[in-house]
């Protein structure tokens, strides 16, 4: 197979770059190694910013047809129960991912994108002319396919013949993800944080009147409640009294739960080796920035005009390299400095107590703060 781009992961980054290059007419095949719909540790929270993307990447109907719940304000809510509230910099929306991912892959198709579930790619060769990407489906066959441009986008996956999305040379602190729904909770338009010894855990409503809970904990706080991620959900409600009241009545929904361990969020940034890298696949977005999904669709809007560029000759590889790394960094490298520094801060009782006891004197503060946390105004790139 001969084609003009190969998109490895169908996910947010993955299915948005898919569509748009395949909207310019070109080849597009779009690997995912999973088959249909399904659930993942996400905070399942669209950003202003990230539907400004969604606008230029003429995705923005594909994702409201979906009726995210809108949300308007965040709060802090440390252990002994201190909260900070601020209002968010526009309108936000709720979604789940395993309504998302389906709906942006299907997108890629409509827009002529070749979709392939149940693929992994295995390796990725640089050619003179282009890539060799080698694949396997689940019946364990392989095969190949060239194609002139590739882009990895299957988050922490890493795909041999690469660097590992992971660098092992320096042992950090790991943790534990957990995502679950729940129904029949009485929740304002708001996403509420609230903090615990050993990590944090994050609700907001999402479609269909549910709601996300998304928890990130060390591995210690996980292995302690024996590794079990019902007896976690249960110990964090048990030491969270603002936490508990918020999920009081409502039905926890087991289907959606999911869990993924050794994540880390000083997860070094490789933006490009051999071929780009976009979404998760480039670092770990600590939950703190709250524009993780922002950043991988923003990365998309970055990419797909220069991939254009590329293929259409008036562009080379290296262009689009440098013009990428340059404007992702520009973008993105003080707000992950910032939430890294902050998870840190927050991850000391006493410390936090303090940030917030201070927010909430100096709202003003606190608002520039969070608002240090996220990417400036989205880059865009001419032809």
């Amino acid at each position: 197979m001969q084609v003009d781009l190969v998109v490895i992961g169908a996910g947010l980054a993955g299915s948005c770059l898919a569509a748009a290059v395949a909207q310019r007419g070109w080849r597009v095949v779009l690997l995912e190694r999973q088959r249909g719909p399904r659930h993942k540790v996400c905070g399942e929270f669209l950003s202003p910013e990230a539907q400004a993307s969604l606008h230029a990447l003429d995705l923005h109907a594909t994702v409201a047809a979906l009726a995210p719940a809108e949300i308007y304000r965040a709060a802090i809510i440390s252990r002994q129960g201190q909260r900070l509230d601020m209002a968010l910099p526009g309108v936000a929306w709720g979604v789940s991912r395993y309504r998302l991912d389906a709906a942006l892959a299907h997108a890629a198709a409509q827009a002529g994108a070749t979709v392939r579930e149940g693929i992994t790619g295995t390796a990725i060769t640089q050619r003179e002319d282009g890539y060799e990407v080698e694949v396997r489906d689940t019946a364990n066959e392989r095969t190949s396919i060239s194609t002139r441009t590739a882009v990895v986008a299957c988050g922490r996956h890493a795909v041999p013949g690469l660097r590992p999305s992971q660098d092992a040379a320096a042992p950090r602190q790991m943790y534990v993800g957990i995502k679950c729904h729940y129904a029949g909770l009485q929740l304002p338009p708001e996403v509420r944080l609230y903090l615990f010894d050993g990590g944090y855990v994050g609700i907001s409503p999402i479609e269909d009147g549910q709601a996300n809970l998304c928890l990130l904990a060390s591995e210690e706080a996980f292995a302690h409640v024996g590794g079990r991620v019902p007896a976690m959900l249960d110990a964090v409600a048990h030491a969270i009294p603002a936490l508990a009241h918020d999920l009081a009545g409502g039905q926890r929904l087991d289907d959606s739960m999911t869990v993924v361990g050794a994540v880390d969020t000083e997860r070094p940034t490789v933006l490009w080796d051999q071929c780009a890298r976009i979404g998760d696949a480039v670092t770990m977005i600590p939950p703190l920035c709250g524009d993780g999904q922002a950043m991988a669709i923003h990365a998309a809007e970055i990419c797909a005009p220069l991939i254009d560029d590329v293929l259409a000759g008036r562009r080379s590889l290296a262009a689009w390299q440098t013009i990428y790394t340059t404007a992702w960094h520009a973008a993105y490298d003080q707000p992950l400095r910032t939430a890294r520094w902050l998870q840190t801060l927050l991850g000391q009782p006493q410390i936090s107590a303090g940030l917030i006891g201070i927010g909430t004197l100096l709202p003003m503060l606190a608002q520039q703060l969070v608002l240090a946390t996220r990417g400036p105004q989205r880059i865009i790139v001419e032809h």
